[in-house]
């Protein structure tokens, strides 16, 4: 008998039907049986309607392999739950698919990224974004989205917006803007633009009106596609496989997402929207479980403050950064009015912009600097909180800790805010000459530092 014909018999039998069930309408037992002994070569169009009665695939049948077995290796690398090894194979067998090559490539570079390793991360992500043709361009997300994030943390967004952009472009001309995408582009790009002090808003919206639930729905989906590859519902199990990729996608960049949400809920509240705002920092806090969320509560201490509830501020404060609370009581003085004490780096924001220029140095490993980067917005907060009881001491110790602390690695616009609030809380405790010395050492500070 033929390999062809073995299997056919062994599938038949397997569901208990006769050689005469297998035939009809369109054949005669007797074909079958000459087929299944090996006599004759079954047509294309016999083996469909093989294929057909049996419920496999006609894959199945020719080569038998359980057409299922590719979708496991899909399933595989999108889980990432293989050693090392396994991915590096993948990756450099030229007999793989380039498809699965790209994203063992990908996977290689998620980790080097985690290890805090961007420039090798890069390598992985070219390699990744060059082994997917241009006609399937919407399997080229994650390696883009990879080098976005490497060009963003390595100190340089205005390269990551120009390949975002130019990718968006590239999905919208080929016909293939498929929602994981966009979000990801969009998400990616609203963080660029907001750390290029563009109007980033807009970008965050369209990616949020996308955001689907992320990292809780992989399981089900990768469950469910394994269970429809091994029972051959192909087309059900590729549909389910698709869904767990874009969940996987906004898994990986939940801290991303979570940015978009707070740069639109700063949107919403600069617009008096303090629902809206509530709501998005809420999802934001919830999207992470990592610096976003803690930067999530800084966020939303000042929107509750702005709701007239200052003990919900103060609380989401204590949780975001318990250390800030001896400063209440035990100022340090001497080393927070003291220029150029801070010795940690990051840019502040008077708008809530520096919590989210540490975000940005959350995946090298630089968390030190993003965690100063938090403190100094909930001093910002917790100044606005004691200039709103009338303890206009604790609001200037608040404000020059916030500004102490960014001295190190040169401030931005958002120190210069900084030291225009501070100049108006000591004018209006009647400090005048203080209030000049600030400008003063503020002015000449961003002269120092420009760009």
């Amino acid at each position: 008998m033929s390999g062809v014909g073995e299997r056919i018999q062994a599938l038949r039998t397997g569901k208990g039907l006769t050689q005469r069930d297998l035939a009809e309408p369109n054949y005669t037992a007797a074909y079958v049986s000459s087929v299944e002994n090996g006599h004759r070569v079954p047509s294309s169009d016999a083996l469909a309607h093989f294929a057909a009665r049996l419920r496999v695939d006609v894959t199945q049948l020719t080569t038998g392999r359980h057409p299922g077995d590719a979708l496991s290796i899909e399933i595989d690398l999108l889980e990432e739950v293989q050693p090392q090894l396994w991915y590096e194979q993948l990756a450099t067998d030229p007999t793989a698919l380039d498809t699965r090559r790209a994203a063992a490539e990908v996977v290689l570079g998620r980790r080097r990224l985690a290890a805090g390793a961007p420039d090798d991360a890069v390598a992985h992500f070219e390699r990744a974004r060059r082994l997917v043709p241009p006609t399937l361009a919407h399997l080229r997300t994650p390696a883009v989205a990879g080098l976005a994030l490497c060009a963003r943390l390595q100190g340089d967004p205005g390269y990551a917006a120009y390949l975002l952009t130019g990718f968006r472009d590239e999905l919208h001309r080929s016909g293939l803007p498929d929602p994981a995408s966009v979000l990801a582009v969009h998400a990616l790009l609203a963080l660029c633009q907001h750390d290029l002090g563009e109007d980033a808003a807009p970008a965050a919206s369209t990616a949020l009106a996308l955001a689907g639930p992320g990292a809780e729905a992989v399981p089900a989906f990768v469950a469910t596609a394994r269970t429809l590859a091994a029972s051959s519902h192909l087309p059900e199990a590729r549909a389910a496989l698709a869904a767990a990729g874009a969940a996987v996608l906004e898994s990986w960049l939940a801290d991303e997402i979570a940015g978009a949400f707070r740069i639109r809920a700063r949107a919403r509240l600069s617009a008096g929207d303090l629902a809206g705002a509530l709501a998005d920092l809420t999802a934001a806090r919830h999207r992470s479980t990592g610096p976003a969320a803690l930067d999530a509560l800084v966020d939303l201490a000042e929107v509750h403050r702005a709701l007239g509830d200052p003990a919900t501020a103060r609380a989401l404060l204590s949780a975001a950064d318990p250390a800030i609370a001896p400063l209440v009581t035990e100022p340090d003085a001497d080393a927070l009015i003291g220029p150029g004490t801070g010795a940690h780096g990051g840019t502040v924001g008077g708008n809530g912009d520096a919590d989210l220029e540490g975000h940005r140095r959350d995946r090298t490993g630089g968390g030190g600097s993003a965690v100063e980067v938090r403190r100094a917005r909930a001093h910002r907060v917790h100044a606005l909180l004691s200039q709103d009881a009338g303890d206009l001491e604790a609001a200037e110790r608040h404000l020059r800790a916030a500004i102490a602390i960014h001295r190190g690695t040169g401030p931005r616009r958002e120190l210069a805010q900084l030291s225009l609030d501070l100049a108006d809380l000591l004018t209006a405790m009647r400090r005048p000459d203080d209030a000049l010395a600030v400008l003063a050492d503020g002015l000449t500070a961003v002269d120092t530092h420009a760009g």
